[in-house]
């Protein structure tokens, strides 16, 4: 309250100054008349205009009603301190009666004039506020796509227009939260039938040398080796979903280092090679002498290195070849990983990167045999990837293989 009756003065004081200035220099008025002149205008509008400025309040005129009411009292209030400064004017003036009568007459047909035009103003202005309230009661009933017109250029039209913008975030958002859970239902279904799996056959294993079938050492150890190759399928399925969590929940925190990546794609194209030569897949590795060095976390790197390998010979028929290559590019080390398998359909490719995508129909033979996984390698990869600064993507010809690649912030 304090604050807006200083405000207000202020307000006063420099309207009167600039009045009295104008009055003196562009008007003409003598300045004998100056001291009684400001002593009027200061008694006569100082006290109509606090009345005003304190009436014009939204806490003081929100009680009267919408912004119809609120616009048409601003249009009074202005008109009666207008009509308040004439008065004292022409009484000071000795304005004879008839003058006088003459004048006020005036001002109250003025006073209806603003009245009136204060309501056709108001019209537009409360019509168009109430279909902003109007689209935000359909929001609030779960309408998220609900949009208004924007009519003009004003701030009740950047409204508008911040009030759509805000309904079309709402939508996505609610589409990105359906999709996350539909996502997520996929994701759980796919990794409970992947977990059901390992555990069946490790306790089918387990039970059959507690009942004494494996009546031999070799039939012993075969079952055992069988049920460790179960028990680190199983150990692999349960780190991805580890790491998965923790990059959807931003946890994912890397230490990165100058490191050689030519050093480490050859010790991943070392491990893989055993497996190539099983499946009778021609592992390749090229790699630019100008790559080294990249800053990078080595394991997370690693494992996308992986992921991506495993993945192209799980799609890559025997007699076919997976490519991993590297090169410098610029500000960037580009690396992709191609194989010559069926490839991938082109409704699945925006897919890939997905959580527990798997499109079932282009599986070769030797996915289905050999670990299967629960579809979070390439996920995995895209947020490791990611949090490394870089990119991931992937473009495939049906029939003639898939080609992986991602980029890495050169030193």
């Amino acid at each position: 309250m304090l604050r807006t009756v200083g405000i207000s003065l202020l307000f006063l004081a420099v309207a009167l100054a600039v009045a009295i200035l104008i009055g003196a220099k562009l008007l003409g008025l003598p300045s004998s008349d100056l001291p009684d002149v400001a002593f009027l205008l200061a008694s006569a509008g100082g006290g109509v205009g606090l009345v005003a400025l304190m009436v014009v309040r939204p806490a003081v005129l929100g009680r009267l009603g919408g912004v119809r009411v609120q616009l048409i009292g601003a249009g009074l209030i202005g008109s009666l301190l207008l009509l308040g400064m004439m008065l004292a004017g022409s009484r000071a003036m000795f304005i004879s009666d008839h003058d006088f009568a003459f004048v006020l007459t005036m001002l109250l047909f003025a006073s209806v004039l603003s009245v009136g035009f204060s309501l056709l103003c108001a019209a537009p202005i409360a019509d168009r506020i109430e279909k902003v309230r109007r689209g935000a009661a359909r929001l609030t009933e779960g309408e998220l796509g609900s949009e208004i017109p924007v009519e003009g250029w004003d701030e009740i039209a950047d409204l508008a227009r911040d009030f759509n913008h805000m309904a079309r975030s709402l939508e996505e958002a609610a589409e990105r939260e359906r999709e996350m859970e539909q996502a997520r239902r996929d994701l759980i279904a796919a990794v409970s039938h992947d977990l059901r799996t390992p555990l069946a056959s490790t306790r089918a294993l387990i039970e059959a040398l507690a009942d004494g079938i494996a009546d031999d050492s070799e039939t012993e150890a075969r079952y055992l080796n069988s049920a460790t190759k179960e028990l680190a399928h199983l150990s692999r399925l349960v780190d991805d979903l580890f790491e998965l969590a923790r990059i959807d929940a931003g946890l994912l925190e890397l230490e990165m280092e100058r490191a050689s990546l030519h050093d480490l794609i050859s010790d991943t194209l070392s491990g893989f090679r055993p497996q190539a030569e099983q499946l009778g897949v021609q592992l390749v590795g090229e790699v630019s002498g100008d790559v080294d060095p990249v800053l990078m976390n080595p394991p997370k790197l690693q494992r996308v290195l992986q992921n991506l390998i495993s993945n192209a010979l799980r799609h890559t028929p025997a007699d076919g070849t997976v490519l991993l290559r590297a090169e410098s590019r610029g500000e960037v080390v580009h690396v992709e990983v191609a194989d010559t398998g069926e490839g991938i359909a082109p409704e699945d490719l925006p897919r890939v990167f997905e959580r527990s995508f798997r499109a079932e129909r282009s599986r070769t033979l030797a996915e289905k045999e050999y670990d299967p996984g629960a579809g979070l390698g390439l996920a995995i990869a895209r947020g490791l990837i990611e949090a490394h600064g870089g990119r991931i993507d992937a473009v495939s010809h049906p029939g003639r293989g898939a080609r992986f690649y991602f980029t890495l912030p050169r030193v």
